[in-house]
């Protein structure tokens, strides 16, 4: 970057701020303005928006306080204009009164403050204060954010030029605008003259430049810059026109120079230089200022740094020459290996030392990458961690590590130590080798003797290490390049197979020829976990026999490929007969046969289930990299999805031939359920959620007098309603059919059609999906006519019966009351007691069955309201409460309180709520437990009440609810009872459009529930 190029902008915070009024109300604008002014802010007030503008043209406020009416020009359009501005100022509304207009306004210039008439000074003066530190602060940071700018080129420049002076020419222009300094000079020391010179110099006012050529060196102490090099610390200084150390005060005055700034340039402990930077006539420094002046002292000092590396490495160039004839060597050879054994060889030989090695980073181990013969005794173990033994301290620190006599080494592990010196090795030299910066290994050599290694040793083994790295890194990205260029080939091939064959084995196949070809082995071999031998057994092979393997197991956590089954995880071996030995003798006397020598397994996991093993087999006791170890990995996982997809595509194929198998029973069960369908003497239809009709059978057509097929899609509520209308019937639909779609819980009841002479019974029940959610109804309708007939003779026959029971009976209850209040023996008591008690049950038993036959001839008085369900059940336990106590049962009751409402007939729904309780107290063992719990399930409102009684067998459920029905279990409970109770419970419940029923089993007590509509009266 050029010298001109360097964004710089001079400092000019304000100290206060600028606010111009606009209001033609002088005395409003008058005390605004005294407000402002008390917060040391400068205020311009204008009346017109003319005035305004010539104004804010000349100098841009910080803000802008204006009326909304103006007599020239609108605020808003006044606003306007100002935002056009370079540095356009924040704006504040004054209205006269606070309305939408007025806020419509404020959005539209996007005001940041709006005041409103009568205007409290102090307060606006307080928000314009605020607008003014905000606005300073937003002017400050744009300032900050072009030093920034500014330090960022600088520093491209410094990194990007060759040419120190043009650096420190730029620098000094830099701190002079940033600063707004007068004077910026770079000093540079002159160690050998002792001297420091100038090596940069800039100046706002270019004749201030000429002067300085006389004194372009100085001696350390002498003048200002001089003595802040000395001083070796920053040094500011006010009055130089006065202070001894100033030399020039021909240039001191003719400039207006006051204040002077010197840093000096650091380098660790060493002081390189000096910036010396001048001001004229200005106050303390702050701490942002000395901070910049301290960022573009490290920024010369940097460049100094660079400067005299650049020149230390010309010192080296001839020295470099001496490795000229070893690098050409090395940069002939393109395979790594001969790249590393070249490089391991010549180290020793520069030297004049008996062994070399080279261990590469891999992961977090270093792994020996080439040794001489010789250092094979000395590099023994495979792998070492960084910053273990010599060799890990090296690329660890990242610098060179001597050791003159490792006898007197005290650092390094103790047997290693011993190691070496047992074979007759004394010093050490190793150097780091660097790609890009980072210690990517280590070049170590070794000598017999003791001895020290001079600097220039050191600077020629590690010039050496670079070249070896750079020339390793190219023969290695080369390699690589071939590597993964073939590796690529290969895998495409196996993904290929693996998306266009369904074949396993063939797909395996390939997988073990690309390991076995891709890692350089001699042999693979997939092993599969056979769960009928308990172990891996081989499957496939490339490079070997499979007859020759094929009698071995190896059990889980046996030997490599075990190990590697049960931990999931690749491992590797070089000694692959010596970890069989003991664990699988088989597997071991079979690699001995075949000459295996080392191993590398990775896990073939499919999901959860590990299917097998892929190992590759090499006959010399290699090691392998990370790099194979992945590769190997990438392999087995293409083996598990081949082994996925093979089983998938079996799965398919069954699942194919199952939902065949499958569909062809449906079709015959759908045929057959169809024959069923339409010959059942009952009729059968199904109903959606809403209502519409989706199947019927011919009788169900048959028993409603209309045409089946017609009926589909049609709605069956409309139809019913058609079909009861034409008879002329009075009642119309019942409830319980009416409300049957409201709920998914079904129902049943009697449908009476007068004008075909028949009663149905019909049952509805909910029709499920798969899942269990409900899609519709079920329903069935029987012709009960006869039934029915039969029933209403009964009925009538019970109706006379009772009527004519009734009167006797109340007559020998008054009169058995009279005898009980004479004077009678106890003994004659007790009879007349008992005889009471049985005309009692009589009476009860009469009114029961008058309900019951008024219900069923519908002559009952029924008088519908709303009911509180909630307060009827607490009434009923108050008249209970004395039997609950006899029996000393516990009864819990949840939901009284916030019950809903139900429309029905109180007395009926008493009757219902009592016969039920009743039931429970009466069969449930001493000190029982009820639970009563009321609740809104949608439109419904549900009651229930549980019991751990004596329970109701499965095969009474279904009769429970029929007159005179009682189950058998109840006889074993010392109770009465006539079995018109539940029979009545049903009727009233019905009456309503509700639905009861009972859940149990026996001997674990039962669950009674009604359901009815909720009445939505709160």
């Amino acid at each position: 970057m050029a010298l001109g190029e360097l964004p710089v902008r001079s400092s000019s915070v304000r100290e206060g701020g600028t606010v111009v009024i606009v209001d033609p109300d002088s005395a409003h604008a008058a005390a605004m303005a005294d407000a402002v002014r008390a917060l040391g802010h400068a205020v311009t007030i204008t009346a017109t928006a003319a005035e305004a503008l010539a104004s804010i043209e000349r100098e841009a406020p910080d803000i802008l306080v204006l009326a909304v009416t103006l007599p020239d020009m609108g605020g808003p359009e006044l606003a306007r204009r100002a935002s056009l501005l370079s540095t356009p100022p924040d704006v504040v509304l004054v209205a006269e009164r606070a309305t939408p207009e007025a806020g419509l306004v404020a959005l539209e210039v996007e005001a940041a403050g709006v005041l409103v008439k009568p205007v409290n000074a102090a307060r606006a003066g307080g928000l314009i204060g605020r607008l003014v530190e905000r606005h300073r602060r937003r002017h400050e940071q744009q300032e900050f954010t072009e030093k920034l700018r500014t330090l960022s080129a600088l520093s491209g420049l410094i990194t990007s030029a060759r040419d120190t002076q043009e650096v420190f020419k730029a620098l000094a222009r830099a701190a002079t605008m940033l600063l707004g300094a007068r004077l910026v000079h770079v000093w540079v020391d002159d160690p050998r003259a002792q001297v420091l010179r100038v090596r940069g110099t800039y100046g706002l006012d270019p004749e201030f430049e000429r002067p300085l050529t006389e004194y372009e060196v100085i001696s350390y102490g002498s003048g200002m810059a001089g003595g802040t090099f000395t001083a070796g610390r920053p040094e500011f200084i006010f009055g130089v026109r006065t202070s001894p150390r100033w030399k020039n005060r021909r240039l001191a005055e003719a400039a207006g120079l006051h204040a002077y700034a010197g840093l000096p340039l650091m380098a660790g402990d060493r002081t390189l230089g000096v910036l010396a930077i001048v001001f004229g006539e200005r106050g303390e420094f702050s701490v942002e200022e000395k901070e910049l002046m301290q960022r573009l002292a490290d920024h010369a000092a940097f460049t100094i740094v660079r400067s005299e590396a650049r020149e230390q490495a010309e010192r080296d160039r001839a020295r470099l020459e001496v490795l000229y004839a070893v690098s050409r060597r090395l940069a002939s050879v393109h395979d790594v290996d001969g790249v590393l054994n070249a490089v391991v060889n010549e180290a020793a030989r520069l030297l004049g030392l008996e062994a070399a090695g080279i261990r590469l980073l891999e992961g977090e181990d270093l792994v020996i990458s080439a040794r001489t013969e010789a250092a094979a005794q000395l590099m023994t173990r495979p792998t070492l961690r960084v910053g273990e033994s010599l060799s890990g301290r090296v690329v660890a620190s990242g610098q060179p590590l001597i050791v003159e006599d490792i006898e007197q080494e005290t650092v390094q592990d103790p047997e290693q130590r011993q190691a070496a010196l047992r074979v007759g090795y004394h010093a050490y030299l190793g150097v780091p080798l660097k790609v890009g910066g980072r210690a990517v290994g280590v070049l170590s050599v070794w000598g017999r003797a003791a001895r020290s290694f001079a600097p220039d040793d050191v600077a020629l083994l590690s010039a050496f290490a670079d070249q070896a790295a750079v020339a390793f890194e190219e023969a290695r990205l080369y390699a690589e390049t071939r590597e993964r260029e073939h590796e690529a080939t290969n895998l495409a091939r196996v993904t290929a197979h693996l998306a266009s064959s369904l074949q396993l084995d063939r797909v395996l196949d390939l997988i073990t020829w690309s390991a076995k070809e891709l890692l350089r082995c001699d042999a693979a071999a997939v092993w599969r976990y056979d769960e009928g031998r308990d172990g891996l057994v081989a499957y496939r092979a490339s490079g070997m026999p499979i007859e020759r393997i094929s009698h071995v197991v190896v059990k889980p956590g046996q030997g490599l490929a075990g190990r590697v089954l049960k931990e999931r995880k690749p491992l590797w071996t070089r000694q692959l007969t010596r970890s069989l030995q003991d664990d699988a003798p088989d597997a071991s006397e079979t690699a001995t046969a075949l000459g295996l020598q080392a191993a590398l397994a990775a896990p073939i996991v499919s999901g959860e289930e590990a299917y097998g093993v892929l190992v590759v087999y090499r006959r010399a006791a290699d090691d392998f990299a990370l790099r194979e170890v992945t590769l190997l990995s990438t392999l087995a996982d293409h083996a598990a999805i081949a082994v996925r997809n093979a089983r998938l595509y079996s799965e398919t194929r069954q699942r194919e031939d199952e939902n065949a198998q499958l569909y062809a029973e449906a079709s015959t069960q759908r045929e057959r359920l169809g024959r069923i369908f339409d010959s059942t003497s009952d009729g059968i239809m199904f109903v959606t959620q809403e209502g519409r009709i989706e199947a019927i059978n011919r009788q169900a057509g048959d028993l409603l007098g209309t045409d089946s097929d017609a009926m589909i899609g049609g709605d069956l509520l409309d139809l019913l309603e058609d079909r009861i209308a034409e008879a002329g019937a009075e009642d119309g639909l019942p409830l319980s059919l009416r409300t049957l779609f409201s709920h998914t819980e079904g129902g049943e009841g009697d449908l009476a059609l007068p004008r075909l002479k028949r009663v149905l019974r019909w049952v509805a029940q909910p029709t499920t999906e798969g899942g269990g959610r409900a899609v519709g109804l079920t329903i069935t309708f029987q012709d009960v006519t006869r039934d029915r007939e039969v029933n209403q003779m009964k009925t009538d026959f019970v109706s006379f019966v009772t009527h004519q029971l009734r009167t006797p009976l109340s007559g020998i209850k008054w009169m058995l009351e009279l005898v009980a209040d004479a004077e009678i023996p106890i003994d004659i008591r007790s009879y007349v007691a008992d005889a009471r008690d049985a005309s009692e049950r009589l009476i009860n038993l009469v009114n029961d069955l008058l309900d019951i036959s008024r219900l069923e001839r519908g002559r009952l008085e029924i008088r519908p309201q709303p009911t509180d369900l909630g307060a009827l059940t607490a009434s009923v336990l108050e008249e209970v409460a004395g039997l609950v106590r006899t029996h000393d049962h516990r009864i819990s009751v949840t939901g009284v309180d916030d019950a809903p409402t139900v429309i029905a007939d109180p007395q009926l729904l008493r009757q219902v709520v009592l016969n039920l309780i009743s039931n429970a107290i009466k069969y449930t063992p001493r000190s029982g437990e009820i639970a009563i719990r009321i609740s809104g399930v949608g439109d419904r409102v549900r009651w229930e009440i549980q019991d751990n009684g004596i329970g109701i067998p499965r095969d009474a459920q279904r009769r429970l609810f029929e007159k005179f029905y009682r189950a058998d279990n109840v006889f074993a409970v010392e109770t009465e009872g006539t079995g018109l109770g539940l029979y009545l419970v049903r009727l009233i419940i019905e009456q309503f459009g509700g639905r009861v029923w009972c859940d149990s089993e026996e001997g674990r007590g039962a669950t009674f529930v009604f359901t009815l509509p909720n009445s939505g009266v709160a």
